[in-house]
């Protein structure tokens, strides 16, 4: 992978946004959280990003959760801040937090309203990069579309030196990851994130990372360790294990958001499953299912911790 050597490979989570109660960020459970996923065996590490609720951080939260996952990682797993913003200027503040930090690079995405219009996402990345040397990673993130066409993603990989990959989270996914990854060859980084029911799929078409939630991690690393030693059959068998869970997690973001901090406040990482976020509400309902699915991702857990899986 030459210069781009360093950017993670495998089971890559975002980082949560724990809040407490009163909506503030809780920096000990983000500490806690870390070293959770740290020992579950993961490859590396984003944050913050969509899932991370970033969209209603400030400026001063954001460099204050990168500053703590640095200082909670040190350098055990690489680390991709995450740099996203509709306004170009700050996400050039954050690619160069990212190059003063020596992260393994930085991710933005582009920005929804900007697609469609190639002369404009170029301008924008090319503001985004002149702050910085750092690795960008731009992330594809388009919930109910295609994203970006083949012509633009070869623009942007040859006006942009620094350029190492993309995060591809677009409608189909599958296929895009091939498509890109002919067209752009094995230099080129591929990962992947709102797919990851699909990650069988993801892993035969060689993508080079999946970034999944952190609650879940110790099965996914699991079966991407199966995967790895050729053990194909084996990675199917695990991850179909974790298909209801799957299922109910991914019916939309904020269902995801919800879920995951109840599952990680259920494990004692997180202290309070609060959410920024709005749109989204428990009722006896789909709060019986969840925690049903919880007990159920517990077991299963413990069975691979046991030696079942």
């Amino acid at each position: 992978m030459g210069k781009y050597s360093t950017l993670p490979r495998g089971i890559v989570p975002l980082l949560e946004t724990p809040f407490d109660e009163r909506g503030r960020v809780d920096f000990d459970s983000l500490h806690r959280l870390i070293e959770d996923v740290i020992q579950g065996g993961i490859h590396g590490l984003m944050a913050p990003l969509v899932a991370s609720e970033v969209h209603s951080l400030t400026v001063d939260e954001r460099i204050q959760i990168v500053s703590t996952a640095v200082a909670t990682i040190r350098h055990r797993v690489p680390f991709v801040v995450g740099a996203s913003s509709n306004l170009a200027e700050e996400c050039r503040a954050f690619a160069a937090l990212a190059a003063e930090i020596g992260a393994d690079a930085y991710l933005v995405a582009v920005p929804g309203g900007f697609y469609g219009d190639p002369d404009r996402i170029l301008d924008f990345f090319r503001t985004v990069v002149s702050a910085s040397g750092a690795p960008l990673i731009i992330q594809d993130l388009q919930w109910n579309g295609p994203g970006l066409d083949m012509a633009t993603i070869q623009t942007l990989k040859d006006s942009l030196p620094t350029l190492a990959g993309m995060k591809i989270e677009t409608v189909p996914a599958g296929p895009k990851y091939t498509a890109v990854r002919q067209a752009m060859g094995r230099g080129f980084y591929l990962s992947g994130g709102w797919a990851i029911p699909q990650l069988i799929e993801a892993l035969d078409r060689g993508v080079d990372a999946m970034v999944p939630e952190s609650a879940l991690v110790r099965v996914f690393v699991a079966v991407y360790q199966a995967y790895a030693k050729g053990l194909r059959e084996e990675a199917v068998r695990v991850f179909r294990e974790l298909l209801p869970v799957l299922v109910f997690s991914n019916q939309e973001i904020n269902t995801s958001i919800a879920f995951f901090k109840r599952m990680l406040v259920r494990k004692g990482i997180l202290t309070s499953p609060t959410m920024r976020s709005p749109g989204f509400q428990w009722d006896s309902f789909n709060a019986r299912i969840a925690d049903e699915l919880i007990e159920y991702y517990l077991d299963l857990e413990g069975q691979l911790a046991g030696g079942a899986g």
